[in-house]
């Protein structure tokens, strides 16, 4: 829009990271292309957020998470340091646990986690801000790279393709992947390679979501009202990452690892490591 008036630009590449994906779809639709397949993870999470004064929290950590301990339960919360010595603080559930934004129904739901850290950081602290809700109902991937013939000059990129889960924090990440892909493929960019540009961005995209997804898709059918397809192996993968958890709370080297494989600064085949696959094994079997 310029001036009011809207106006048509004409553009050898245009990169859709509009957010859901949905100008990208509905163009596919209006010129008679097949829509992506989709794979779709319904969680129905909710989230409610403000930012606290910053205050003493144990040990001086300056990240907390508080996640469920037992399935089927959700209520879970993060704290993060933010600017003018502030606190993030984020509470979430699903289904029927949704934090609250009343400010003593929100203290009351970070008394109710698992561990007690949130909680007694926040309870004397002063609230610097409204708190505010979010909700988030389900995990998309718009498998782009299937669909034949895709327009030249058209990328859909970052949410675009998949959104997920932002509790893992995985989605910014992978847009940037994706942007550094999209620039190292544009070092070698002509003309002539525009025909082929998209096909080959959107099928090296599949590759880098891949990981992310599976670290998101696998802990998210812990529990039993999200809606989505679960893998044969689902008991085996959950056991396997309960185990690697319980691991990390104790070996500061493997919790490291986790860290480094969750950010996707290492890939997750870190964990198939011989050494670390039999330590796993005798975690699981200690705790059946």
């Amino acid at each position: 829009m310029v001036d009011g008036r809207r106006q048509t630009l004409k553009s050898d590449l245009i990169v859709d990271a509009s957010g859901n994906g949905f100008l990208t779809v509905e163009f596919l639709k209006s010129i008679g292309r097949r829509p992506p397949e989709e794979t779709i993870i319904v969680i129905d999470i909710r989230y409610a957020s403000a930012f606290f004064q910053r205050s003493s929290i144990r040990d001086d950590y300056k990240v907390v998470s508080s996640l469920p301990s037992v399935r089927g339960k959700t209520c879970g919360g993060l704290i993060l340091p933010a600017e003018n010595n502030s606190n993030h603080v984020v509470l979430s559930g699903r289904g029927k646990d949704t934090p609250p934004i009343d400010s003593n129904e929100f203290l009351s739901y970070a008394r109710q986690l698992p561990t007690s850290t949130i909680y007694n950081a926040i309870k004397d602290a002063k609230r610097l801000t409204e708190i505010t809700p979010f909700s988030f109902p389900e995990s998309r991937w718009r498998h782009f790279a299937q669909v034949p013939d895709f327009p030249r000059g058209l990328l859909p990129m970052g949410d675009a393709i998949c959104r997920f889960n932002p509790v893992y924090g995985q989605g910014m990440t992978v847009a940037s992947q994706e942007a550094n892909l999209l620039s190292d493929l544009l070092q070698t960019f002509n003309g002539d390679s525009l025909a082929t540009l998209a096909p080959t961005f959107l099928t090296k995209a599949e590759c880098l979501i891949a990981d992310p997804w599976a670290m998101s898709a696998i802990p998210d059918f812990i529990y039993p009202q999200t809606i989505g397809h679960r893998p044969p192996d689902l008991e085996d993968r959950l056991n396997f990452q309960s185990a690697v958890n319980r691991l990390a709370v104790r070996d500061v080297k493997i919790c490291e690892l986790l860290i480094e494989i969750r950010h996707l600064l290492k890939p997750v085949t870190h964990l198939e490591d011989p050494s670390i696959v039999r330590r796993v094994k005798e975690e699981m079997l200690d705790g059946s």
